[in-house]
């Protein structure tokens, strides 16, 4: 009976343990991730997006919600960021590349739909350090009659099992700007 009681014990413990596992949290507009142990600090005309609901913002609702979603937030229906990871089951760097690539290309998938005119303009892909860590820039510009209409920078990067995915999608260019600013000055522990 001892033997029971104690087994039952630890399995309520592990349960509760594994249910208190992820919990992100957002407080004066500093948002932090439990899953990267990443933190990011938001201005207060941002609104972080409840995925529970409606997805107010322009473009498809598969943007935001992804099976791993960490956060949503948007400076209004065109400029938005969405983060989220993939699970990832690989070492091979030249398949966690095409992995990324192929994400790019989704994403882009997903954005023209709202855009049925348009045409992928420049892409571009970099290399920049956040948080002391290197990440994968790709830039995606979609035209429609030769002018830009919407500008996609995605950054990813593995870690260990999975892929970090921050898509920020945006109409304005000082919207944009400020996003990717953001972006750039939140931080990852190591």
């Amino acid at each position: 009976m001892n033997k029971l009681k104690s087994i039952s014990v630890l399995f309520f413990v592990l349960v509760t343990l594994s249910g208190c596992k992820k919990n992100n949290s957002l407080a004066d507009n500093n948002f932090h991730d439990k899953t990267f142990d990443w933190k990011i600090s938001v201005p207060e005309d941002y609104e972080k997006v409840d995925l529970k609901q409606k997805v107010d913002i322009k473009g498809d609702t598969t943007l935001a919600k992804k099976k791993h979603s960490i956060v949503v937030f948007k400076k209004d229906e065109a400029n938005y960021f969405a983060v989220n990871y993939e699970d990832f089951f690989g070492s091979d760097v030249r398949a966690l590349d095409l992995n990324m690539r192929l994400k790019d290309f989704l994403l882009l998938k997903d954005v023209g739909k709202v855009y049925p005119k348009g045409k992928m303009g420049d892409y571009s892909v970099s290399t920049e350090n956040i948080s002391g860590l290197p990440f994968r820039r790709a830039k995606i510009e979609i035209t429609e009659d030769g002018k830009k209409v919407v500008t996609l920078v995605i950054f990813s990067r593995g870690f260990n099992d999975k892929i970090f995915v921050n898509s920020i999608v945006y109409e304005d260019e000082d919207d944009g700007k400020e996003m990717i600013d953001l972006f750039k000055k939140s931080t990852f522990k190591k």
